[in-house]
């Protein structure tokens, strides 16, 4: 892509982050995911490009704000993702990781995915493709920690805690590996693992659609993943054959969601979590932390911004 588009949906993701921001704690979480869908569709709509929004998790609720599935006003084609803020629920309860996402590419390169449950294992390059989602948990813990030359004692393991996921801590508990549970915002923790900085492999149950976004992000920055699609019945098969998904016990990764390096992936928090941290308002603004990747170079940038609101207003 000759246009460095990161740097033009990393300033969605912020005007996202800073409305949904304003509402954190007060306790909505349709109208706090409501108000940053409706900001972070507008200001995509100024982009110089004919595009498509694709993977868009919410996009058949009805008491939600309907991120329109053309973006843009005209110039390339284009395929886009976002997520105006993931983790709502925490964000609303004042809680960790809420952040807004978003991700570009040439049309074509996404391959859309319905919303059904995914498992996932992500690592970051340090670790390499060593893991393998057919395996045991325990397995794959201990792979990473022979890849990381550590002991499995001082790996960290990221998992939603979740009710699906009590077995799975169960296992993991019984390796020695020391976990890190986190309620909500399942990207934050797998972008926790790629960076490997926090964690060291982020495992357990989330969306398919989210798949896609680590996909984007891996392309970026290197690291691996894994992911099978969950079909409770034959309704969930339909959906996925509506999206060429035939083989229903397919192992995804990242060249299966993300078809070449023309990605851009840009990421603002809005409250604190394991990957970035979040809004903090000013006397006369607001400070954002964002990230910003490109495949194609293999660059990232960590992006500290200052909004000076009585300068311009974005509200």
């Amino acid at each position: 892509m000759d246009t460095n588009y990161g740097m033009e949906i990393v300033r969605a993701t912020e005007i996202a982050a800073l409305t949904a921001a304003r509402e954190q704690g007060l306790g909505d979480y349709r109208e706090i995911l409501n108000h940053a869908r409706a900001a972070i569709t507008k200001t995509l709509n100024r982009l110089h490009i004919d595009g498509t929004l694709v993977n868009d998790r919410f996009q058949n609720r009805d008491d939600l704000f309907p991120m329109p599935s053309r973006i843009g006003q005209g110039g390339p084609t284009m395929d886009l993702m976002a997520i105006a803020l993931e983790a709502h629920h925490s964000a609303a309860n004042g809680g960790n990781n809420g952040t807004s996402y978003a991700v570009i590419t040439p049309r074509g390169v996404i391959q859309t995915v319905p919303n059904l449950n995914m498992y996932k294992i992500v690592v970051g390059p340090q670790v390499g493709n060593v893991i393998d989602i057919n395996q045991p948990p325990i397995i794959n813990v201990k792979r990473v920690a022979r890849a990381l030359r550590k002991y499995t004692e001082n790996i960290t393991v990221c998992i939603l805690n979740q009710t699906r996921h009590i077995q799975l801590i169960k296992e993991i508990r019984q390796s020695g590996a020391r976990i890190k549970l986190i309620e909500e915002g399942e990207l934050s923790g797998c972008l926790s693992a790629i960076m490997g900085e926090k964690t060291d492999i982020y495992i357990g149950y989330g969306y398919a659609p989210e798949g896609a976004f680590v996909a984007a992000a891996i392309s970026c920055l290197g690291g691996y993943f894994e992911g099978k699609i969950y079909y409770e019945n034959d309704r969930d098969r339909e959906q996925a054959a509506a999206h060429g998904i035939t083989d229903y016990e397919k192992v995804f990764r990242v060249q299966d969601f993300i078809r070449s390096k023309e990605v851009a992936f840009a990421a603002t928090g809005v409250t604190d979590g394991e990957f970035l941290e979040g809004v903090r308002f000013t006397s006369n603004g607001a400070v954002t932390n964002s990230f910003i990747a490109r495949a194609e170079t293999k660059t990232y940038r960590k992006l500290e911004t200052r909004h000076f609101f009585d300068y311009k207003p974005v509200f």
